[in-house]
C-alpha cells in the first residue's frame, strides 16, 4: 500500500527554469559571457547548481566556474520567486493527497537553502520534509537523501513512490528499488522518462493521485 509520496521539486511540482535560466543568464553576463536561450536550461537543470553552471558556462569557461557559480547564488536566492510557481493542478493534487493522510515529501538537487524556503512559501505545511544539495550528502540519484527522508516521514521504500520529471528522479527511485512516477510536463519529458524505466507517466497532476488509488485497491 502507498503510503507516501516523495516528490521532486523544480520541474515536478513547480515550473523554476525562468527563474533559473534569468539567474544563469546573469552570472554569465558579469563574467562576460553570452546569454543562452530559456530553453536551453531544461538539458542543464536536473543535478545540482554547480552541474548547472558547468553545463552553462561550457567547456571553454570553465576558468570562471566560480565567479559564476558566487554571481548566480548571490543573484538567484533574491529571485527564486519572480516567475517560479506550482504546475497546473498541483496545488490540488497535493491537498488531495494530504486529505487522504498521504505523507508527503521533497527530495530535490536545488541548493538546501533555497529549497527549504520555497517549498512551505508555496505549500505552507503539507510536507513534512524536505532535502536538498548540499555538502552534507551526495546528490540524486544517489539514495542517501531519499532514505533521509523516509526515515523522516516514518515510511518504507515499499510504502512509497518516487515522482520527477528527469532520468535523474527515475534512476533514484530506481536505486532504492521504490515505484516511480515520471512527470511528463516537466523539463524533459515522456521519452526520457520512459528510457530511464519509470513505473507509470503523468500527463496531468491528477494522474499521480489516481495511479497511487490504483496501487491501493
Amino acid at each position: 500500500m502507498i503510503k507516501g509520496c516523495i516528490f521532486d521539486l523544480d520541474g515536478t511540482l513547480v515550473d523554476s527554469l525562468k527563474d533559473l535560466a534569468v539567474s544563469t543568464n546573469h552570472a554569465l553576463e558579469a563574467c562576460g559571457l553570452a546569454p543562452h536561450p530559456i530553453e536551453n536550461y531544461k538539458q542543464y537543470v536536473g543535478n545540482g547548481v554547480l552541474k548547472l553552471v558547468e553545463r552553462a558556462l561550457g567547456e571553454d569557461h570553465q576558468d570562471l566556474f566560480d565567479q559564476c557559480l558566487q554571481e548566480f547564488m548571490d543573484y538567484y536566492k533574491d529571485h527564486c520567486f519572480d516567475y517560479t510557481a506550482p504546475y497546473p493542478g498541483i496545488k490540488e493534487l497535493v491537498e488531495d493527497l494530504h486529505k487522504e493522510g498521504i505523507k508527503l515529501a521533497c527530495v530535490t538537487n536545488k541548493p538546501h537553502t533555497v529549497a527549504e524556503v520555497i517549498v512551505p512559501k508555496l505549500f505552507g505545511d503539507r510536507f513534512i520534509t524536505t532535502y536538498g544539495g548540499c555538502a552534507d550528502y551526495p546528490k540524486k540519484p544517489d539514495i542517501t537523501s531519499l532514505n533521509l527522508a523516509l526515515n523522516d516521514i516514518g515510511l518504507t521504500k515499499d510504502e512509497c513512490v518516487f515522482i520527477g520529471d528527469s532520468n535523474v528522479d527515475i534512476e533514484t527511485g530506481i536505486n532504492a528499488s521504490m515505484k516511480t512516477i515520471g512527470c511528463d510536463w516537466g523539463f524533459r519529458g515522456e521519452a526520457e522518462l520512459k528510457a530511464a524505466g519509470a513505473t507509470k507517466i503523468a500527463y496531468k497532476a491528477h494522474d499521480i493521485k489516481e495511479y497511487v488509488d490504483d496501487w491501493n485497491k
